[in-house]
């Protein structure tokens, strides 16, 4: 089955995130996305210029042309705007058939906030719609409502998680100590992702690269690779698992080409490694 997903996301002006990247992540895995813009973000560099969100009506158009005019296979959800579009995007994925991951952002790097408390009160009302519901590790603090320093914590965190409605939760931690006694010691030396369906924990490993602070297109690859394995069938840790290889191979091309914001990190999207899953 070709790969259609719909990207649900805000656009940001000339910077390789949000729209872009999930378009340019679907391309490099040999599908087409079709975008629903969720919102206009004028941020980077650490600056925050302008964010405005696309009229409720604008969304519901958006998705009433794709479902007369196209056949998407799968969803990602990432920026999502204010209340009512949540609203309105789950009443228009609630008979989808496809597989949905949700990546619950409240902020970007830049410091941009673009999700506030209505916002994100109406989004987990909907936790229990998406196959899959993953937060970076600062989204993570604000949703649990805990300070997470190891991966002890993150486990607490990640069930809190689940229990405001999430069948499965994966945070994506970055360098983080094991426990929460070494939080003073070195940091380690790879990046992890802790993943949890409700009753048992997976832990995903991968070398951390350093100087990539400027790429934004990470999460995409992951998330839309991650939805391409779940339409081919595969089970959810090993979708995982292969997503994380892929992303962790595509960083290193990257890295390695010295243009973190270049095309060596999509064109790598196409191959197929794996990482070590740990069970916790």
């Amino acid at each position: 089955m070709t790969f259609r997903p719909i990207a649900i996301n805000a656009l940001y002006p000339g910077i390789g995130r949000g729209l872009r990247a999930d378009l340019l992540s679907a391309q490099a895995l040999g599908g087409t996305a079709y975008s629903v813009c969720t919102a206009h973000v004028v941020a980077g560099q650490g600056t925050v210029t302008d964010v405005l969100n696309v009229p409720t009506d604008t969304v519901s158009a958006q998705f009433e042309h794709l479902a007369a005019t196209e056949a998407p296979t799968a969803a990602k959800v990432g920026i999502i705007g204010d209340a009512p579009t949540v609203e309105v995007t789950f009443d228009h994925l609630e008979n989808f058939e496809g597989p949905v991951v949700l990546d619950l952002t409240l902020s970007g790097p830049s410091g941009e906030d673009v999700l506030g408390q209505d916002g994100l009160a109406a989004l987990l009302d909907h936790l229990d719609r998406p196959d899959l519901v993953t937060l970076r590790l600062k989204d993570a603090t604000l949703v649990s409502g805990m300070e997470i320093p190891s991966l002890d914590d993150a486990q607490v965190a990640a069930q809190r998680v689940a229990q405001q409605g999430a069948e499965r939760v994966l945070l994506r931690c970055g360098r983080l100590p094991t426990h929460h006694f070494e939080t003073d010691s070195s940091p380690p030396k790879y990046a992890v992702d802790l993943y949890y369906d409700g009753e048992d924990f997976a832990l995903y490993e991968a070398p951390f690269l350093s100087d990539l602070d400027t790429f934004h297109g990470a999460s995409s690859g992951l998330l839309l690779s991650l939805l391409h394995a779940l339409q081919s069938g595969t089970a959810m840790e090993d979708a995982l698992q292969q997503s994380k290889g892929r992303v962790s191979e595509a960083l290193h091309a990257a890295q390695q080409a010295d243009d973190p914001a270049g095309p060596a990190f999509f064109d790598t999207l196409r191959t197929k490694p794996t990482v070590e899953e740990t069970d916790l």
